[in-house]
């Protein structure tokens, strides 16, 4: 009898544990349509595809018995906050769309921003076999900061015993996260001497896109056709400009835009704007760029030019560089963004890519070099230098009258090689040959004359030198010519060679692979 008892109290059980779903006479099947990827840093994630309108995730319906069903509510619980709870755009807020059949009075009941939970109310009806219906749940955006890939979702129902059961678990809604921008480089850059001068006044920034869809069109796709998307307020990328020394402005304007199509990565946005931040100093020292339009299928450039404006005469310049980073904005440090855009889409944790030079403050030198000079026995060998910064040509065409010391770099020869390097820089207590003043400074207008072995002696050198020597002017466009003689019957010329300023030309990598010497 026990045996028999049991048997029959476990049966009981089971049909217990069964009964809920015995009761479920509208089976419920959801379906995800997720975004491929979407940018790690987006406050406002979407989660569906952003390729197709409406996209989002599906519900539909189909009635095995007919039942009269009590209302039930569909729990949908996203992996992460759902912004906003303010500022939701009026053209594309979290709802129920193509509600049909036996859906057509289902209603989002609640939405926890905090917690990401979306219920949605299923009505109550009487239903018929063969009754069905669908509709779509879209507009949900998460705070995609801090999720892995894939990012998903899970369904619950609040009570199986009301009608409907529900076949889906979870389904995924972001299938990949990635950076909204690959790099941000400088394909040429502007220079600035410390005097002031300008010799290259135009730089190049260059931002790729991230991935192809991470630069979004300023329309949410929740509408059925283009032209019927509400516009919103754009995606935006901000450049931060750090090194400008006061004084200084750089003018900024987005370079014409590109063509191409498909996977290009040379297509640009289409006419993306500075909306704020156009002209750079140190106390505003960042832009805003609206991305208007852009192709979610291709990776992008944008091209931004820069213009370096020529510091006024009180401007004290110290060698050094202006450089930039790019981030995707609008920035938000929360789940809102900053003023005056608080509570909208999109936003942004910041994460800044970079920095790259924009323009490079050099010292107001000249690099010369004089490939031979020998004092040995009668031999010796005469410089003459010129500081032609005086110059006939006004102050728009002409150079800037400055003076400065002389420092020459000494590479002495061996009978088995190199020997030590020294070195002799001009100043009150060295001037040797003629030419400088009572500092040590060469003056605009003025040419030094000096021998080898005057300047050997200066150094505190004895002995015979033969080797080449570097000379570095405090001053620009420095020229010269070394000669040896013997005074009596042989005297060589040769040309004082100006190099590219090594600081901003590295002789390691000279461009071609050649050093250019006519600088």
């Amino acid at each position: 009898m026990r045996s028999k008892f049991l048997v029959g109290l476990i049966a009981a059980m089971v049909v217990l544990a069964l009964a809920p779903s015995s009761f479920a006479q509208v089976n419920l099947q959801v379906f995800t349509n997720p975004s491929a990827q979407e940018v790690q840093t987006a406050r406002n994630a979407q989660t569906g595809d952003p390729l197709s309108s409406g996209a989002g995730i599906l519900v539909s319906g189909s009635t095995i018995a007919a039942i009269s069903l009590t209302a039930t509510t569909l729990i949908i619980d996203y992996p992460a906050n759902v912004t906003a709870s303010t500022g939701i755009p009026s053209g594309d807020p979290v709802r129920i769309d193509g509600a049909t059949g036996i859906f057509a009075g289902a209603t989002i009941s609640s939405i926890n921003f905090v917690t990401g939970v979306v219920e949605i109310t299923l009505p109550g009806q009487s239903v018929t076999t063969g009754n069905s219906g669908s509709f779509r749940l879209v507009g949900v955006r998460v705070d995609a900061n801090g999720l892995t890939a894939p990012a998903t979702v899970t369904y619950s129902l609040s009570s199986q015993a009301n009608g409907y059961i529900l076949s889906s678990a979870s389904g995924t809604v972001i299938n990949a996260f990635g950076p909204g921008i690959a790099s941000v480089t400088t394909p040429n850059t502007g220079s600035i001497f410390t005097n002031r001068t300008v010799p290259d006044n135009s730089a190049t920034i260059r931002i790729v896109e991230g991935f192809a869809s991470a630069w979004r069109p300023n329309k949410f796709p929740g509408t059925a056709t283009e032209t019927g998307r509400t516009t919103v307020n754009p995606y935006e990328i901000r450049l931060t400009f750090s090194g400008i020394p006061a004084g200084v402005t750089l003018s900024l304007a987005v370079s014409p835009s590109g063509s191409g199509s498909g996977t290009s990565s040379t297509l640009s946005p289409t006419a993306p704007t500075i909306a704020s931040g156009a002209t750079i100093t140190t106390d505003a020292n960042t832009a805003v760029i609206f991305i208007n339009d852009a192709s979610l299928t291709a990776v992008e450039t944008l091209d931004i030019a820069v213009t370096v404006n020529t510091p006024g005469s009180s401007v004290t310049l110290a060698p050094g560089s202006i450089s930039v980073t790019a981030t995707m904005a609008p920035v938000a440090s929360g789940l809102q963004s900053e003023a005056p855009r608080s509570g909208t889409y999109p936003n942004f944790a910041a994460a800044e890519v970079g920095p790259a030079t924009v323009v490079a403050i050099t010292p107001a030198t000249t690099t010369l070099l004089v490939p031979f000079a020998v004092r040995d026995g009668a031999f010796d060998t005469g410089i003459a230098l010129a500081n032609t910064t005086a110059d006939p040509f006004g102050t728009i065409n002409g150079a800037t009258a400055t003076s400065g010391t002389v420092t020459l770099n000494f590479f002495p020869r061996t009978a088995t090689g190199a020997g030590t390097p020294f070195s002799l820089t001009t100043s009150a207590s060295s001037r040797p040959g003629i030419g400088l003043d009572a500092s040590g400074n060469l003056p605009a207008g003025a040419t030094w004359t000096v021998l080898l072995s005057e300047l050997l002696t200066s150094a505190g050198q004895t002995g015979s030198f033969t080797g080449y020597i570097f000379i570095t002017t405090n001053f620009l466009d420095a020229h010269g010519a070394p000669f040896v003689s013997d005074f009596r019957n042989f005297t060589s010329f040769s040309p004082m060679l100006v190099l590219a300023p090594p600081v901003t030309t590295g002789r390691g990598t000279p461009a071609g692979g050649v050093e250019a010497l006519d600088f």
